[in-house]
């Protein structure tokens, strides 16, 4: 299987049933080399695991990992630039979805280098055709680009950018030059690969799931024991573990709200445990 490229986008040659069934014949852990930042986690997936309409070809995953946001791209034989993407709310992998070509996905953390004119001349990257808005993205919001002409002679083509977040209606794809593509009205022949893979994808998020245990849990905006608190969190509430590596014993947690608001803070390990 290829390794995952820091931008993973390298080319590489009944739903609970079918949830219920891809879960338990696929023990191992198919996504183990997953790179995860920003609540967003991509991977490459082994063509053996595609199943129409990418039989027999490599896919690429990327997924929130605080909603039900999902992409996968199939690499094909086709026009490079012509690979199918296909975007849809894992929560409900036959909803509405987006089937889209010549748009790639690419980890959070790229939209500053994307957005920044002032770099190396010699970065291969293309630049974003007008300034993002914001131009980072929101925690557990995927980064979608499509490479279009531009009006610059020194730089022939840019990169639209795309953000899929998720929705109490489902998932929404917002476009900074505000040209979002339109759903479709469900996922059709594209809905037993998305049903596999969020099956993958849900195995592979419970590793990183965690509860709070404490009644009433301090949240820290620093890895620092000694820092004050900002926020709490209660037993029961659902978080997203980021870092377990920080001083102290603090453990840096991802927490969706009420509203869908994600929040990045510092907890005692103490204070969490495996749902």
């Amino acid at each position: 299987m290829p390794r995952v490229s820091s931008l993973l986008v390298l080319r590489t040659s009944a739903f609970a049933a079918a949830l219920t069934f891809a879960a338990a014949a696929l023990a191992a852990d198919a996504l183990a080399g997953r790179q995860c930042s920003g609540a967003v986690c991509m991977a490459n997936v082994d063509p053996s695991l595609a199943v129409a309409p990418c039989a027999n070809a490599n896919l690429t995953l990327a997924w929130s990992q605080t909603g039900g946001a999902m992409s996968i791209q199939c690499w094909t034989d086709d026009a490079p630039m012509d690979q199918p993407i296909f975007v849809f709310d894992r929560r409900a992998p036959h909803g509405p979805a987006y089937e889209l070509t010549g748009i790639r996905a690419f980890v959070p953390e790229s939209l500053p280098q994307i957005a920044n004119p002032r770099r190396d001349e010699h970065d291969a990257m293309l630049l974003a055709c007008q300034p993002p808005k914001p131009p980072t993205m929101a925690p557990g919001e995927l980064l979608l680009t499509e490479k279009v002409p531009s009006n610059d002679d020194l730089h022939p083509y840019c990169y639209r950018i795309l953000r899929v977040a998720t929705t109490p209606a489902g998932i929404a794809i917002r476009a900074d030059d505000g040209r979002a593509p339109r759903p479709g009205k469900d996922g059709g022949e594209w809905s037993e690969l998305a049903a596999k893979m969020s099956a993958l994808v849900a195995k592979a998020d419970a590793a990183s799931r965690a509860r709070v245990t404490r009644a009433r849990a301090p949240l820290r905006d620093a890895p620092d024991p000694k820092s004050a608190p900002h926020g709490f969190l209660v037993a029961g509430d659902s978080v997203v573990v980021l870092d377990r590596n920080g001083p102290g014993g603090l453990v840096k947690v991802l927490y969706v709200n009420a509203k869908g608001v994600a929040i990045e803070r510092w907890i005692a390990g103490r204070d969490i445990a495996a749902p």
